[in-house]
């Protein structure tokens, strides 16, 4: 069996750079060569152990889930559904069975086999993922990429995916004011998203660095460190709220700051989630009818993205800061874990040679 070189973790906090056999494909997969693979925020916590049993479910596993490349090999009945080698590809995290109820209704991030790895994939999560030279990936969970998309540009249309899901969950309409809760690559994206969508005025919270990024796409910033971040948001808006807000910090204090900086009659669209369960006024959101949606992942997004990328992709570049061939993956994470140099989304290049 063909070999190739891989990172996989062992148990937690314990990773090599390693040779592994090439994932053998099944009918409905194609195998593609990696060319980037980003790092995800998920990533790290997984590594840590953040996830007892559920991320992974096993050891030994590949990681990394934000990826693109070339398809080299075409399973048996890819084919038929227009796949061929050569073909540009990027992909997503999730395969659902596609037979339960919540994929039959394109809701597949909510499969009702969640976890069954007979009918159910999650690339880099519970089944091997894309921190290696190649990966087997279903066509269900791949997208093609234009001719003008760069690699490393189309690895990170997984982030955006899931960001525009979750600003299109919200009831975005034109005009609409918009918090964004979180200057995290959720909540880049999140801004850009808004943009293309028609927003009016994007406000933005975070702080250091990472706000200035988010400031330089677009938004208001706000420093979460030096300033109430409710009220701001209340000031901007003459008073009102922002119609729609973009919660990506997973934190209490975010989340409450959400709550009461959100309009009447508005949204709260999060993505971010706490370690553990937080109190939220549920009092207000009753009495002022403000929607509170939770997301996961990125649902028939994918390909909306890509199309929506063209309209922003020098700001999608610039969240682009560091590149490291597959052999300094331990280096790329500390870069990334640690924000060091400036860092935003780093990219890792298995087909580099160290």
């Amino acid at each position: 069996m063909e070999k190739m070189k891989a990172i996989v973790l062992h148990e937690p906090n314990n990773f090599t750079y390693t040779e592994i056999d090439r994932p053998v494909i099944g009918d409905y997969d194609v195998l593609c060569r990696v060319e980037s693979v980003s790092i995800c925020g998920t990533d790290p916590k997984i590594i840590h152990g953040h996830f007892p049993g559920f991320w992974p479910q096993h050891f030994p596993i590949v990681l990394g889930h934000e990826w693109s490349g070339v398809i080299t090999e075409v399973g048996a009945k890819s084919g038929y559904f227009g796949w061929e080698e050569g073909d540009r590809v990027c992909g997503i995290a999730n395969v659902g069975c596609g037979y339960c109820k919540n994929c039959l209704e394109g809701r597949f991030t909510l499969c009702l086999n969640y976890g069954n790895e007979k009918v159910h994939k999650m690339y880099g999560h519970i089944t091997n993922g894309a921190y290696a030279e190649y990966i087997a990936a279903n066509i269900k969970s791949i997208a093609r990429i234009p001719d003008d998309m760069d690699f490393n540009t189309a690895a990170v249309m997984d982030t955006f995916s899931i960001a525009l899901h979750v600003v299109m969950r919200s009831g975005l309409e034109p005009g609409d004011t918009v918090l964004v809760n979180g200057a995290g690559a959720q909540g880049w994206f999140a801004i850009l998203a808004a943009k293309t969508m028609g927003a009016g005025k994007i406000i933005c919270a975070g702080s250091g660095h990472r706000l200035r990024m988010a400031q330089k796409l677009g938004a208001i910033p706000l420093d979460y460190r030096s300033e109430d971040v409710a009220a701001r948001t209340l000031e901007l808006t003459g008073g009102l709220g922002a119609k729609r807000v973009i919660e990506t910090t997973g934190s209490a204090k975010g989340i409450r700051n959400a709550c009461v900086a959100a309009a009447r009659g508005g949204c709260i669209s999060c993505v971010g989630f706490p370690n553990e369960d937080v109190p939220i006024p549920v009092k207000r959101l009753v009495m002022d009818e403000i929607d509170f949606v939770g997301n996961r992942g990125n649902p028939n997004t994918l390909e909306k993205a890509i199309s929506v990328a063209h309209y922003v992709m020098d700001e999608i570049n610039m969240l682009i800061t560091h590149e490291f061939p597959l052999a300094e993956y331990a280096k790329a994470l500390e870069v990334f874990e640690n924000r060091l140099d400036h860092s935003l989304k780093v990219i890792v290049k298995p087909q580099w040679l160290k």
